[in-house]
């Protein structure tokens, strides 16, 4: 009798101490992460440690993280944003970090507060539970609305020596014929008006296990990587190596450049008979 009573004591102090919890106790969804670059008007990934990536929703609710650099491919900050920071009415709705509900991002550099020109990435899984989205912050002025700042869009037209016209130049606009897009050489950290100077994929020899030797020039704070192909129409990720690590050197997938220098190297490939491989550079 006296177990049946204690237990029963238990049951009835463990329901009352399980009522007693706030409303929302419950854990919510897992964390949507938002990742990517923070770039300044000149297309320069922020190095700056102190800076602060901040989202704000309509309610208040202010999540931070800070800038890290290097810190992944094409990475400098992560943000986990929690399903019930307010950006609904339903605390625990799934699609509570939806693109249709107001929140903005903001970065703080010292004292000053940038709210970032663009917002660039894909929304397709925004707000979804245990997801991530690619989000990229460019920091600027963008009267023109076309995507690029304007303090670069300035200082490229006067490298080329053409009128302060800002309608001149145009994302998708070429310099000169068969050259980088305008764009193409903002994230890059290229000279548009320059078009030996723009980013491109040379052949350097052969390593002494076979494998082909590459070289291009890298620009701090971008990330590169390096894809073949057989037939130009399937290309996939090739893992390399840096030549000046040597011959015994662990491979890897992308390349953060710590500062602008000659990158030489080695696609780690496996060998093909009666062909070879096309190669070609991203960087983002």
């Amino acid at each position: 009798m006296n177990t049946a009573i204690n237990i029963s004591t238990f049951c009835f102090l463990l329901s009352a101490f399980w009522c007693a919890l706030p409303a929302g106790a419950f854990p919510p969804a897992p964390y949507h992460t938002l990742y990517g670059m923070v770039r300044n008007e000149m297309g320069d990934p922020i190095m700056d440690t102190n800076a602060v990536v901040t989202l704000e929703t309509a309610s208040g609710v202010q999540i931070k993280t800070t800038v890290v650099p290097s810190l992944s491919a094409a990475m400098n900050y992560r943000l986990p944003v929690p399903m019930d920071a307010g950006l609904t009415s339903d605390a625990y709705r799934p699609t509570a970090l939806q693109p249709y509900v107001s929140f903005r991002m903001k970065v703080v550099i010292g004292t000053t507060t940038y709210l970032p020109m663009e917002l660039h990435g894909n929304y397709a899984n925004l707000g979804k539970p245990a997801q991530s989205t690619h989000l990229d912050l460019t920091l600027g002025v963008d009267t023109d609305n076309d995507g690029l700042p304007d303090g670069w869009e300035y200082a490229t037209l006067a490298a080329l020596g053409w009128d302060m016209d800002l309608s001149l130049i145009s994302p998708h606009g070429r310099a000169f014929p068969g050259g980088m897009t305008f764009y193409q050489s903002y994230v890059s950290g290229t000279y548009a008006f320059d078009p030996a100077d723009g980013f491109r994929l040379n052949t350097a020899g052969m390593a002494t296990n076979g494998n082909p030797v590459l070289e291009f020039t890298a620009i701090t704070g971008r990330t590169y990587s390096l894809l073949a192909s057989t037939n130009m129409t399937a290309w996939f990720p090739v893992p390399f190596r840096n030549t000046a690590d040597g011959p015994d050197a662990p491979s890897q997938g992308s390349y953060v450049a710590s500062g602008v220098r000659l990158m030489r190297v080695e696609a780690v490939v496996p060998q093909v008979t009666g062909g070879g491989y096309l190669f070609k550079a991203q960087v983002q």
